[in-house]
């Protein structure tokens, strides 16, 4: 789904260098790419703009432009379609794409991971703090919203209600409303629930945080086995008590890895570039955002759920970092 936030053909439209970044060919002497990284306010739109700079400043002869779009499964069609460059993806969203699983009606088997493993996102359901629900499974029949229609953690969420808890959107019924919205909606009244799906601290949920008293509900034990024992791409995990003001103690959730993604089609020389410039500029561009602060070399090349991009591992292997077990972990 095209998103109607999509800031980046204004922007060629003023450079002139449209026809160029959409598909990644030469302006000139300059090679011009796009990144196409979600909504403002969230993790991946920081961490686009602190990549293009990387990019911009390390990578000769390329031009980045880090573009506004609608999140993991719209960056999904825009690489596989290579009407973007680069995107920042859920891990198991990229894997539903690679396959033409839902909610995708074709296979994009040219997609390639470049960087995995950059940080684990991570179901926030947000309660006020006099709210009578106890946990993720109380919102069964509840006014819930889930996030804008079409985003890419709408999936997960699905995932998470059927495995966890034994239901689905049609016992909520959900309200897709972007995530501020629906934080006001909650904070109004008109809404029992928030959730979000991301990687904390979101400054949204920060920001909620300082007029209205909250909490986030956790998912039980035994939902958190359900949820695992189903799919396998989700981890049990915790948001950390000290991730938003109040919270008092972690919060047991499930999540899934977050990376950045390619094309096949897009050059090798080009990407082995790109990761070069990514980990030479590694503490630059993990400073961009809390979430990617332990991010590292050692793990980016072992996200196993779609192949890798010949350039990625081609510097991998260069720093003795790929693992070598006779085949693509994407395999």
């Amino acid at each position: 789904m095209s998103s109607p936030l999509r800031a980046f053909p204004l922007l060629c439209a003023a450079l002139g260098l449209l026809a160029a970044a959409a598909c990644g060919r030469d302006s000139g002497s300059t090679r011009v790419i796009n990144i196409v990284t979600a909504p403002p306010g969230g993790s991946w739109y920081v961490m686009g703009g602190a990549l293009a700079s990387v990019i911009n400043d390390a990578v000769p002869g390329v031009q980045a432009v880090a573009e506004v779009s609608g999140g993991a499964e719209e960056n999904v069609r825009l690489v596989g379609t290579g009407q973007s460059n680069l995107g920042f993806v859920i891990s198991k969203t990229a894997l539903q794409g690679y396959q033409g699983l839902e909610p995708f009606a074709q296979p994009f088997s040219n997609l390639r991971m470049l960087l995995g493993n950059l940080d684990v996102g991570q179901i926030h359901v947000v309660v006020l703090d006099g709210s009578p629900l106890d946990d993720v499974c109380d919102l069964r029949e509840r006014r819930v919203g889930v996030g804008p229609s079409g985003h890419g953690s709408l999936a997960n969420l699905r995932e998470i209600f059927s495995a966890g808890c034994g239901f689905t959107f049609d016992d909520i019924p959900p309200v897709y409303l972007p995530y501020d919205q629906a934080l006001g909606a909650l904070g109004d009244g008109r809404l029992d629930a928030a959730v979000l799906y991301v990687s904390p601290p979101i400054p949204a949920i920060s920001e909620f945080g300082a007029t209205h008293r909250f909490r986030l509900l956790p998912l039980t034990e035994a939902a958190r086995d359900g949820v695992v024992a189903k799919y396998r791409y989700y981890l049990k995990t915790a948001i950390p008590a000290d991730a938003y003001s109040g919270l008092g103690a972690d919060v047991p959730v499930v999540g899934t890895s977050n990376g950045l993604m390619t094309s096949a089609d897009v050059p090798e020389d080009l990407v082995y570039g790109i990761t070069k410039a990514t980990f030479e500029n590694i503490d630059r561009f993990r400073s961009s955002y809390p979430t990617i602060a332990d991010f590292s070399l050692e793990v980016a090349p072992k996200d196993g759920l779609i192949p890798y991009h010949e350039g990625a591992i081609r510097y991998y292997r260069e720093r003795g970092v790929w693992p070598e077990r006779g085949s693509d972990p994407g395999d």
